[in-house]
């Protein structure tokens, strides 16, 4: 029986986890890392770290059956559903508990499907405001710990770095939103003397998008290079709230309609979710219609502190740990 287990669906999900996969590893933790594709930093490990690549859905269904380790961690939101099934080991004491790390900053009420967190034994949260707003979709039995966003442990804010003209397009993988911003992108992007560069997705399927062939695609997913960039144009997309946390420059957001993938209930309806806030807090919305007129504007930051309430903690990886090593003992 392993340790611990690691479920990444993809190297986009694995920076978000390598602070605690490297920490375990670190200190000889013996670990199964089951993944849909390899990743870039599987050499680095130790021998007490075994990455197991499930090659189909159905070897991954099986795989999560049989699991059997004392913790299991990872960012994809819906365990205990068919598609993410728990561990149906015997006896009952091998099952592992099952924590929830973030991969995103957002509210988690709407833009997640019903029951996406309501299995998890915990919860590490990235932010207070998160944690008091995923109680509401959550079992009663779900330990919630706020201990910060494990990304930023690993990136700090960019200080004195001068930014190149240019843009960076960063959508949600919403394809009618998408579709949309696209649309306008390939009407100005050739008459654009700043240089517009489109990150898409990890899920958006760019085979379903007519793309001018003058537009960059940047499948880059790391957020190092985001300094460089005189502004972020988004929807509701996360990305808005680490590129204000990193460059404290404003955003611009577009009017695009919000993908809501499950209804909020009465006792929610009093909250500020985060998507919908940042969009006036760290930015401001305009049109999709007047996408060039973006470039030439000044976006206005109306709240510069609004950074210490997505992410509270500057030192994420050390309460994770704390918090994790009382749940291995017991």
């Amino acid at each position: 029986m392993k340790d611990i287990t690691f479920f990444i669906e993809n190297e986009s999900h694995y920076r978000f986890v390598s602070p605690l996969l490297k920490y375990f590893d670190k200190n000889n933790y013996k670990i199964d890392v089951i993944c849909q594709e390899r990743l870039n930093d599987e050499r680095q490990f130790s021998k007490n770290t075994e990455f197991i690549k499930a090659s189909s859905d159905v070897e991954k269904i099986k795989l999560l059956s049989n699991c059997e380790s004392k913790l299991f961690f990872t960012t994809t939101p819906g365990i205990g559903q068919s598609f993410f099934p728990k561990s149906k080991v015997l006896p009952k004491p091998n099952r592992p508990v099952y924590i929830y790390l973030f991969h995103s900053l957002v509210s988690p009420n709407e833009m997640y499907t019903k029951n996406s967190f309501y299995y998890f034994d915990y919860i590490l949260s990235p932010s207070i405001t998160i944690s008091e707003q995923i109680k509401f979709i959550v079992s009663k039995k779900t330990k919630i710990f706020t201990t910060g966003y494990l990304l930023f442990d690993s990136i700090k804010p960019f200080k004195n770095i001068d930014f190149e003209e240019k843009v960076l397009v960063a959508p949600t993988w919403e394809m009618s939103s998408v579709k949309q911003i696209i649309s306008e992108l390939n009407k100005i992007v050739t008459f654009n003397e700043i240089e517009t560069i489109f990150r898409p997705h990890p899920m958006t399927n760019l085979s379903d998008l007519s793309l001018n062939p003058n537009i960059v695609i940047d499948n880059n997913l790391s957020l190092d290079d985001l300094g460089t960039y005189k502004l972020l144009i988004t929807d509701f997309s996360g990305i808005a709230l680490e590129f204000f946390y990193l460059t404290g420059r404003p955003v611009a957001f577009l009017d695009t309609p919000k993908k809501i993938k499950r209804k909020i209930s009465k006792k929610e309806k009093g909250l500020n979710l985060i998507e919908d806030e940042m969009r006036t807090e760290i930015g401001e919305i305009f049109r999709i219609s007047n996408f060039e007129n973006i470039l030439d504007r000044e976006i206005k930051l109306k709240n510069p502190e609004y950074v210490y309430k997505i992410n509270h903690s500057s030192n994420a990886l050390q309460k994770s740990i704390d918090y994790l090593e009382t749940i291995y003992v017991n």
